[in-house]
């Protein structure tokens, strides 16, 4: 029987990866690893690490597991290494694929709006203004937020990540080459805003889209519906009903008022599921059935 492993499993996205694990139909052994712990020989592993743990222990654990699905921020920008979303890019992993890379929570829901509609339209620009959950933060974000007199209570902060030499925060620059890399675009245009509000679980994103042609909302609303855990609804859908959903849920769609190659639209989803595990189990059920 195959051994998968989690390292990393008791944080909040390792122990929701426990969870959704359980959802395989693939027989194979889970094995739960802490970030210090030995390691035995595994045939698939998820690091649910963050950057500096990623980055010590893919050396001394590559040769000691067959594919390694990495949650972190570490290696989603190297060339070699595919960043993929089951329903967007699967194509992207090969047989000779070691290291594959999870995408941004935030990234993920905003691509997969995009990804059925390049297809009937060519993209051109996307601005998006996100708000954060606060889960997206890890465990010490969510404990901080439940202390009284946190900055986060009642409030929206404009900053997650560092802010980097050009203003951007990292968690913007995310935004932008990310979605490049997975919808196979370089050439999109991408202007990020993103903030951390007060909902303790599930992000949203406000979109604006652009492209060299009219927009058809009807057509764009059945492409939605088509798309593998996509829905659009035409009533209001809120964080708090995506939270524990593994949709991807979008809402609010309307034409700009003065560019008909413009829409507007209200996207929220479960960064703890499609944002993270969720996307991480579907990495594995494709290994499982293509390559392990």
């Amino acid at each position: 029987m195959k051994k998968i492993g989690i390292i990393g499993a008791n944080g909040m996205v390792g122990r929701t990866l426990q969870a959704e694990f359980k959802k395989i139909k693939t027989p194979f052994e889970v094995v739960a690893l802490g970030r210090q712990d030995e390691v035995p020989p595994l045939d698939a592993a998820v690091f649910c690490t963050d950057n500096p743990d990623s980055a010590r222990l893919y050396p001394l654990l590559k040769d000691r597991i067959g594919y390694i699905v990495d949650m972190s921020a570490q290696f989603r920008q190297e060339k070699n290494v595919p960043l993929v979303i089951p329903e967007i890019n699967p194509h992207a992993i090969t047989a000779d694929t070691r290291l594959i890379a999870s995408p941004n929570c935030t990234t993920t829901g905003l691509v997969m709006t995009m990804a059925p509609l390049r297809k009937l339209y060519p993209l051109t620009e996307v601005f998006f203004c996100s708000y954060q959950a606060i889960s997206g933060g890890g465990k010490k974000l969510l404990e901080e937020f439940r202390t009284p007199g946190s900055l986060y209570e009642n409030n929206c902060v404009p900053l997650i990540g560092s802010i980097q030499e050009n203003g951007y925060s990292s968690e913007e620059l995310k935004g932008i080459y990310e979605t490049r890399k997975i919808l196979e675009m370089p050439k999109v245009k991408v202007f990020p805003h993103t903030i951390r509000v007060a909902v303790e679980n599930a992000h949203s994103l406000g979109v604006t889209l652009r492209a060299e042609a009219p927009f058809d909302l009807q057509q764009v609303k059945q492409a939605w519906n088509a798309f593998p855990n996509l829905a659009y609804r035409e009533e209001i859908i809120t964080p708090k009903q995506a939270s524990g959903q593994e949709n991807t849920f979008a809402c609010r769609l309307r034409r700009d008022a003065e560019d008909p190659c413009i829409i507007h639209y209200f996207i929220t989803f479960d960064n703890l599921l499609k944002g993270a595990a969720m996307n991480a189990r579907q990495i594995i059920e494709l290994l499982l059935e293509k390559f392990l």
